[in-house]
């Protein structure tokens, strides 16, 4: 089978993944600009937030869409990593001629932003896991084998999280957020002329600004804090399992894996560092509210549908149909005796490629 030139090339470098996989991390996380002559990878947990908005900015991106792709956020700002709120083309999306170009140019800037990984495995945690959000569901289900209840909430700590990396996840492939760096942004095949780090991050953003012919850069100096409601506390010893999870990341990108305490915020009695401001919570439950309720919408939207359709007498053929379809993904349309075209598969598992930070 002949594939496209940045899947073969990755591929080369990367045997034992499946090009549909590849094609698919491509289309979701790359950002390609013909005429800027950039090509953004994104890493999640990795300034992804402000990077996504600096390229709108850039490309005049009309407002945020909600609710794309599959996308499941508890913020609205969040859907800015809809893909279709980027209007940028994947590398995957373009001609072969286009990609050995972008990949091969010297004048093209293929750029991508990465984490110390201490401190990035720790925001994942705290941001996704401890606080039970969409994409930690599945992790707090695997580690407690059930949700958590009405009343007293038991919350994954950062070791029970190593612990499940440890023993359940393959982190050249698991969730994103997680995803070991280098694995993610195949980093060995896409030959990659700015490496930016999220701690030296207003430099690497000014370079950027600069090859687009900016004259001063799109990003604020803030930060995207999510709301801190807890600490992680690094032990030598946790630091050493980190470590062994994560060699390739801190060995590649150059990052000391001795100075652990750069990802250590231990929490003591009475620390005013979890105190959180007024402002700051009114702002996340407002939020979560409004995505709320947006849901109730929906689903009040769909039930009404769904009553027109029983007026109609509808539903029963339409579960007919569905019945029927799912016997033939099943059996194939030659056990059914029948000459149709195949549906396109499904996309990979949406888990593994969830584009939220």
């Amino acid at each position: 089978m002949t594939y496209s030139y940045a899947v073969s090339r990755i591929l080369d470098h990367f045997p034992d993944l499946k090009a549909e996989d590849v094609t698919w991390r491509l289309r979701q996380s790359t950002f390609v600009s013909i005429p800027h002559r950039y090509m953004y990878f994104e890493v999640l947990k990795a300034a992804s937030t402000q990077i996504i908005g600096f390229l709108r900015t850039v490309e005049n991106a009309p407002p945020i869409k909600l609710f794309l792709d599959g996308q499941r956020e508890t913020r609205r700002y969040q859907f800015i990593h809809g893909r279709q709120n980027v209007p940028l083309p994947s590398l995957a999306d373009l001609p072969d001629r286009v990609q050995r170009e972008v990949l091969e140019s010297r004048d093209f800037l293929r750029i991508t932003v990465v984490r110390n990984p201490y401190t990035r495995l720790a925001s994942a945690w705290t941001n996704k896991i401890f606080l039970c959000e969409p994409q930690g569901i599945a992790v707090y289900l695997q580690i407690r084998g059930s949700l958590p209840g009405f009343n007293k909430k038991c919350p994954i700590s950062f070791e029970e999280f190593v612990c499940y990396l440890e023993s359940k996840c393959d982190l050249s492939t698991c969730d994103p957020h997680w995803r070991r760096q280098v694995d993610h942004t195949f980093f060995s095949a896409l030959n990659f002329s700015c490496v930016a780090r999220v701690e030296q991050l207003q430099d690497s953003l000014r370079a950027f600004a600069k090859h687009l012919g900016l004259s001063k850069p799109l990003i604020s100096d803030s930060k995207n804090e999510s709301l801190r409601v807890t600490t992680t506390s690094y032990s030598e010893e946790l630091a050493q399992r980190v470590y062994s999870l994560y060699r390739s990341d801190f060995e590649v990108l150059g990052y000391d894996h001795t100075n652990w305490q750069t990802g250590r915020q231990n929490a003591s009695p009475g620390d005013r560092s979890l105190l959180i401001s007024e402002e700051k919570a009114v702002d996340e439950i407002i939020e979560r509210n409004l995505i709320i309720a947006r849901l109730y919408e929906v689903r009040d939207r769909l039930q009404t549908q769904v009553r027109w359709l029983t007026r109609l007498r509808l539903l029963s053929a339409i579960q007919e149909l569905a019945t029927l379809y799912r016997r033939f993904r099943k059996k194939g349309p030659a056990n059914l005796g029948m000459e149709v075209e195949c549906p396109q598969p499904p996309a990979p598992d949406a888990e593994c490629e969830s584009r939220v930070i």
